[in-house]
């Protein structure tokens, strides 16, 4: 289990950090630790990538539904 940043995330997946605080703000990702008083979020890196993957199978099943 490897703790990463909030920016190492984002460059990890390749989206904004604010895509990041994003995902977190819509319950997609939670913060797995603190630090510098509560200020900065930590996130285990398997978490990172298994909401990327869930945040891409939503995405398809979108896109493949039929629009009425």
């Amino acid at each position: 289990m490897r703790l990463i940043t909030t920016k190492e995330a984002a460059q990890l997946l390749n989206v904004s950090t604010a895509c990041i605080r994003q995902w977190v703000a819509r319950g997609y990702l939670k913060p797995a630790a603190f630090y510098r008083k509560g200020k900065r979020q930590l996130y285990r890196e398997d978490h990172v990538l298994e909401a990327e993957r869930a945040r891409r199978m939503t995405r398809q099943r979108k896109s493949t539904e039929p629009t009425t």
